[in-house]
């Protein structure tokens, strides 16, 4: 990545140091209740301020200002849920946005952020 958006890795990190018939793997899995860096705290912040006013926004669809709104609860407290949580909630927004159109550009682009950090 370039520029100024942070760089995190979250998931799968495998280190051998010498030795014979080496076995294990360190999942960072993100686990619920573990802490965020910082940055992407304050990214899902930001995209949850962002997706709270797109699902009140009388112009999208019905269906779609639902979708946005069951994201909330993760989008607002990302720590409490599991990687795999997080990524199922961008992935739905992601979709969603890319549906509305022009006024969810800026919550598209904070949504594919965050899937590049935490997918590695």
């Amino acid at each position: 990545m370039s520029g100024n958006t942070p760089q995190f890795h979250l998931g799968d990190n495998v280190t051998i140091h010498g030795g014979h018939h080496n076995i294990g793997v360190q999942h960072n899995n993100g686990r619920a209740g573990e802490a965020l860096p910082p940055e992407v705290a304050a990214m899902f912040a930001r995209l949850a301020a962002e997706v709270a006013e797109l699902a009140r926004d009388s112009r999208v669809h019905e269906q779609d200002r639902q979708s946005l709104t069951e994201t909330l609860p993760v989008l607002r407290h990302p720590a409490s849920e599991e990687q795999r949580g997080r990524r199922n909630a961008l992935l739905l927004l992601a979709g969603v946005t890319q549906s509305i159109g022009e006024a969810a550009a800026p919550a598209l682009g904070l949504a594919n952020q965050l899937l590049a950090l935490i997918s590695g």
